[in-house]
């Protein structure tokens, strides 16, 4: 991501969106620490969105970090959705740290199929307009 063409507006809110959902999955149902998290970590975003874009920029692998822990996070919750019949998973042995692992792997992978399937910028070509 550029960070000098983000608008902080739309970052601060895509980042707050993310935050929420982030903070509600790893409070695994409590909601002190659903409050407590959004409490905490939306003043941060919103305060400090300029200085995690300019973190990604330098370090792209928060980028990959992060997606790996919303896939870590997603993937323990699909488990224990209150959808799924209860003695599904009940024969597989950690069940919900090898569905923890799986997402994370799947988002990093396809994060990674994605970005290689994407199209470089074209190039532009400078030239001197004083000289035509």
């Amino acid at each position: 991501m550029d960070v000098e063409h983000a608008a902080p507006a739309d970052v601060d809110a895509v980042m707050s969106l993310d935050n929420v959902i982030a903070v509600a999955g790893a409070a695994n149902g409590s909601m002190l620490l659903v409050v407590f998290g959004i409490l905490v970590s939306i003043p941060i975003v919103v305060w400090g969105s300029q200085l995690v874009l300019k973190l990604m920029d330098r370090y792209p692998i928060v980028i990959t970090a992060g997606g790996a822990l919303l896939g870590w996070i997603g993937g323990g919750m699909i488990v224990t959705d209150p959808a799924l019949p209860k003695d599904l998973l009940a024969g597989i042995p950690y069940a919900k740290t090898i569905a923890a692992v799986l997402g994370a792997v799947l988002v990093v992978a396809i994060g990674k199929w994605l970005a290689a399937r994407a199209t470089p910028p074209a190039a532009v070509e400078i030239t001197d307009s004083s000289k035509a």
